[in-house]
């Protein structure tokens, strides 16, 4: 009989293929954990992106209607900003002053103002603070009651003012003047966590809180949700800073938005706005 030969191969023990299932099975829960890691991030990337992108509406429209505001006329408290929306500005060729001459009308150019938009509001001269422009001396603030053309002067207008005294108390180094609007205040309503717009509530001297505003103002607009600034905190949604001999109002918003992502902190946009005209 011839001998049996040993075969050069063998198979795998069945611990051995025990041991390799094991090693593949937890190789592919370490792989399979980061990959869900590096999804997780992803979605949370686009998900703070598309919160960013839905409040930036709100911000940008806020910075359009301050660097529109009439000079100077920002003031903020506690969660409130106010300011004075600019109509138009040129210059004035004459003005009522005291003394001689203390009747002469106001005679301003206003090739690219509509007629129509400046009756009602206010025109202001020289109004170097929030005083002037809210307050109750009316010395560089003047309600326009009528406008009228100067035919055949093209481009030049009387207004009618009404006001006490019914002049002006000194005048613009370049002759300047602002038609300025109904005031307009953005609050953060803390209780509902939103951002607020008011306007249609008329000329107070002292800047309105949120309370006070909903009462007063006839137009009210949910601006931004989920905003989630602490008060208590310091968290101001708003800082008028009073302009200097480099620069005019600087206005700096800070909000906090909810995030989605549970237990995620707030997301904060920090944004400065310059108001870059002069009274």
């Amino acid at each position: 009989m011839r001998p049996l030969r040993r075969s050069r191969y063998r198979g795998f023990t069945l611990i051995e293929v025990i041991i390799v299932i094991l090693l593949l099975a937890t190789l592919a829960i370490y792989s399979f954990g980061f990959l869900g890691l590096g999804s997780d991030m992803v979605i949370q990337v686009n998900q703070r992106n598309q919160l960013v992108a839905e409040q930036r509406f709100a911000i940008e429209r806020l910075t359009r209607e301050i660097r529109s505001s009439v000079p100077r006329s920002a003031r903020a408290n506690a969660a409130c900003l106010e300011y004075m929306p600019l109509i138009g500005s040129n210059v004035y060729l004459t003005l009522p002053r005291p003394g001689p001459g203390g009747n002469e009308p106001m005679v301003v150019v206003t090739p690219l103002i509509q007629l129509g938009d400046m009756v009602g509001n206010y025109v202001l001269v020289y109004a170097t603070g929030p005083d002037y422009i809210y307050g109750n001396n009316q010395q560089r603030r003047k309600l326009i009651t009528a406008v009228s053309n100067d035919a055949p002067q093209n481009g030049l207008s009387t207004l009618s003012l009404s006001a006490t005294p019914a002049e002006f108390f000194t005048d613009s180094p370049d002759r300047t003047y602002y038609i300025g609007g109904s005031p307009v205040s953005w609050c953060l309503d803390s209780a509902n966590q939103t951002l607020v717009r008011f306007a249609n509530y008329g000329l107070l001297m002292n800047q309105p809180d949120f309370s006070s505003l909903s009462v007063a103002a006839t137009s009210q607009e949910v601006m931004a949700v989920d905003v989630v600034n602490d008060l208590s905190l310091g968290q101001q949604p708003f800082q008028a800073m009073a302009p200097t001999l480099q620069r005019n109002n600087l206005v700096r918003i800070l909000l906090a938005f909810n995030s989605s992502e549970p237990a995620a902190p707030a997301i904060e946009i920090i944004h400065e706005v310059y108001i870059p005209n002069v009274p």
